[in-house]
């Protein structure tokens, strides 16, 4: 029988190789998030409002720019965390209001025939930005 031996301080080791990875994968995921929702939408412009509303299956449109401004990233204990994070600046309701179409306990509805603007699982699955995560990983090597 064959036993495979690891060494010692693997888990440094691994840690240490790939730390830089997901540090890269959570900067290139930041800076899209950003470009994402620094965007007028194409739907309609609604008078008061500084730019068109996006359209079901975009991004949200950038408006005040509250979102925008909690955008950033964090080392967590096993990786990073990128998103809206009050440690940056107060994450509004509309963060939540916009992911999820009838938020409990919301101060903003968004159970219109609009519906929501997911943008945290939207970039999850996007795959412009998977393919700038492989080139951002590629130029590690």
């Amino acid at each position: 029988m064959t036993v495979l031996r690891l060494h010692p301080d693997v888990e440094e080791r691994l840690r240490r190789h790939l730390q830089p990875a997901l540090e890269v994968i959570a900067d290139t995921t930041l800076v899209f998030l950003r470009e994402k929702l620094n965007q007028a939408g194409s739907g309609i412009h609604h008078p008061g409002l500084p730019n068109p509303s996006s359209n079901p299956g975009e991004y949200p449109a950038k408006q005040g720019g509250a979102l925008l401004a909690c955008l950033g990233k964090e080392q967590g204990a096993g990786g990073w965390v990128v998103g809206a994070l009050n440690s940056v600046a107060p994450v509004p309701p509309e963060a939540w209001a916009l992911e999820f179409p009838i938020p409990p306990n919301s101060p903003i509805s968004r159970a219109t025939g609009y519906g929501a603007r997911p943008w945290l699982s939207k970039v999850a699955s996007d795959t412009e930005l998977v393919q700038r995560i492989r080139v951002a990983l590629a130029a590690l090597q």
